[in-house]
């Protein structure tokens, strides 16, 4: 069983403008409302993702080099002049980074941790397979408690390349496959792309992305935004959860039904 990390284990619990504004302000410097704050985030992520692609992996020290860049490009975007002088910006900067690391922002998606728990208690593998850096494997997902039933995690940065490539999903299937050995005895087979279940957010990059690898998947929807594209796509109902509390009943599907 593998998941894609953010809005599917990890959700935000609070306005992402919000955190970009209230940095800004606690300094008390000028800043536009949220709306326009979470506006200029987005024009700046996809201006900093194609200058940078993966987080800046293969050209960067570090991933915190580039939401340096990236947060510098949203303040601009968003007019924040003051908070982009030379000793201001250090400290914005840290202030937001830091506010993403923290309980404050991130909330468990909720029944994420009880489809770990069921996977485990299934026998299964299970890890996450997920377009993120890897703070979110060291940082986030224990501060969550989302830790304790994860075997593996198989990330775009560690892989050098972004889902919907299959070199995200290979690498999910080869740690799966070694885990599963240690787990159950070296004598074990590697795990067919058919013994893996994955479950994330977006149409392409994860659903149809997994089927395309032979995987099966489910496509999370909790909003039901996502329905009539799937739809579209010939995405059968039954694999388009609202909730991930309807992963066990498909595992145990899956499974045969023994349990």
């Amino acid at each position: 069983l593998t998941f894609e990390i953010t809005s599917t284990l990890v959700c935000m619990s609070v306005p992402l403008g919000r955190v970009y504004g209230e940095a800004v302000r606690h300094y008390k410097l000028p800043c536009p409302d949220d709306d326009a704050m979470k506006a200029a985030f987005k024009s700046a992520y996809g201006k900093t993702n194609a200058e940078l692609p993966n987080f800046g992996a293969a050209s960067l020290a570090n991933e915190r080099e580039w939401w340096r860049a990236m947060i510098r490009s949203t303040l601009d975007q968003a007019g924040c002049t003051e908070a982009l002088d030379d000793e201001t910006f250090p400290l914005v900067f840290q202030r937001i980074y830091s506010s993403f690391a923290s309980p404050d922002v991130w909330a468990p998606c909720p029944e994420g941790a009880s489809a770990m728990r069921h996977a485990k208690e299934r026998g299964l593998v299970v890890g996450v397979c997920s377009n993120v850096y890897p703070r979110y494997v060291d940082q986030n997902l224990p501060l969550l408690g989302l830790h304790r039933d994860l075997d593996f995690a198989a990330t775009s940065y560690e892989a050098g390349a972004l889902k919907p490539s299959r070199d995200v999903f290979d690498a999910a299937a080869r740690k799966a496959s070694h885990v599963n050995r240690l787990l159950h005895g070296r004598t074990q087979p590697d795990v067919a792309p058919g013994q893996v279940l994955h479950v994330g957010d977006d149409l392409e990059k994860d659903y149809l992305a997994a089927r395309a690898v032979g995987m099966h998947a489910l496509l999370f929807d909790p909003d039901g935004k996502a329905a009539d594209a799937a739809a579209e796509r010939g995405v059968p109902a039954s694999d388009v959860i609202r909730s991930l509390a309807e992963v066990p009943s498909r595992i145990d599907e899956l499974l045969g039904g023994a349990v």
